[in-house]
C-alpha cells in the first residue's frame, strides 16, 4: 500500500509541492502519493485529526499554519523552535515531529551564487516565519552582519533578540529606513508576500539606492520575476527568485522522511516547465 504524504495550508491549489515530491518519488522508485489538504484556520484541528486517522507518513505545512500547527505536534526540533515555525512534519511510530527546512533550503540555494556567506552584508526584508528561518540559517553559516527591515520594527527586533545571541551585528529598521541604506548591502532577501498575487503589482520597498554589485533574492517563485526583482535587475543587480529555495527545502523535507537526498537537477527542469505553462 502506497504511503501517504501531502501539504496542508490555505490556499494549496497552486502549490508546486505535489509535483516536486511526485517527481522525487518517481526518481527514487518510492511507492507513495502526495496530496493537497486545503484547510482554513478554523478547519486546521479537524483536518489534522483526519490525517492522524489516515496514518499519514509525513506532510508539509504552508501559510497560514506554520505557527498554528505546532500545538498539534508531539515535538519540534531545534530549527523549528528557533524559527518559531514548522514547514515539515515527520510521522513515525504514532508521533508527529515538526521541523523547518526553509533555512537549509535557502542556504543551499544561496550557495549557488555566493562562495563565502560570512563575508557578505545582508538585509532581510520581513520578519515572518520564512525570515526567521533564513536569519537563523545565516547565523549558522557565520554571517557577520544581518540587518532586518519590517513594516513593524518591533516584530523584527523580537526576532533578532530571540535568535542572535551576539553572533552577528544586526540592525532593525523600518522599510523606509532600509530604502536609504540599500547601497551598503551585498545581499538583499525579500521574504514578504508582496509581489505574489493578489499583491503582484507591487514591491515592498523602492530599490533606487541599490548597489549594482548586490545579489537580490525574492523567495516568491510565481510570478518568476516579481516587480521587486525586475526593479533590481534594472539597477544592474544579480537576481534570483524563490524556486531554487523551494526545490532545496523540498529535498531536505524528503530527506527527513526517507533518509537520503534526491537529485533536484532533473526536477528543476520539469518544474520550470510547469511555471512557464502557468505564466502563459
Amino acid at each position: 500500500m502506497a504511503k501517504l504524504f501531502g501539504i496542508i495550508g490555505d490556499p494549496v491549489e497552486n502549490s508546486l509541492s505535489p509535483a516536486i515530491h511526485r517527481l522525487f518519488f518517481d526518481q527514487c522508485g518510492i511507492d507513495a502519493e502526495y496530496r493537497r489538504f486545503p484547510a482554513k484556520k478554523e478547519e486546521l484541528r479537524e483536518r489534522l485529526r483526519e490525517l492522524r486517522e489516515r496514518n499519514i507518513s509525513g506532510f508539509n505545512v504552508t501559510h497560514p499554519h506554520k505557527q498554528a500547527v505546532i500545538e498539534f505536534l508531539d515535538d519540534i526540533d531545534l530549527p523549528a523552535k528557533e524559527a518559531g515555525a514548522v514547514n515539515t512534519v515527520v510521522c513515525k511510530g504514532g508521533r508527529w515531529i515538526g521541523t523547518n527546512t526553509d533555512g537549509t533550503g535557502f542556504i543551499a540555494s544561496l550557495k549557488e551564487h555566493v562562495a563565502d556567506i560570512g563575508e557578505i552584508s545582508t538585509l532581510i526584508i520581513g520578519a515572518g516565519g520564512a525570515a526567521r528561518a533564513i536569519y537563523r540559517a545565516l547565523l549558522e553559516e557565520g554571517a557577520k552582519r544581518i540587518d532586518v527591515a519590517n513594516r513593524h520594527p518591533d516584530r523584527a527586533a523580537w526576532m533578532v533578540e530571540r535568535l542572535n545571541g551576539g553572533r552577528a551585528e544586526s540592525r532593525v529598521m523600518t522599510l523606509e529606513d532600509c530604502e536609504r541604506r540599500l547601497s551598503g548591502y551585498g545581499l538583499v532577501v525579500q521574504t514578504t508576500p508582496v509581489g505574489m498575487a493578489p499583491l503582484d503589482g507591487r514591491a515592498p520597498v523602492s530599490l533606487r539606492h541599490l548597489s549594482d554589485k548586490a545579489l537580490v533574492i525574492d523567495i516568491i517563485y510565481h510570478p518568476k520575476e516579481t516587480v521587486f526583482l525586475r526593479e533590481a535587475r534594472r539597477m544592474g543587480a544579480k537576481t534570483a527568485n524563490g524556486l531554487p529555495m523551494l526545490l532545496h527545502q523540498a529535498a531536505f523535507a524528503f530527506q527527513k522522511w526517507f533518509g537520503h537526498l534526491p537529485d533536484i537537477a532533473p526536477v528543476r527542469e520539469k518544474i520550470d516547465q510547469i511555471l512557464e505553462e502557468r505564466s502563459c
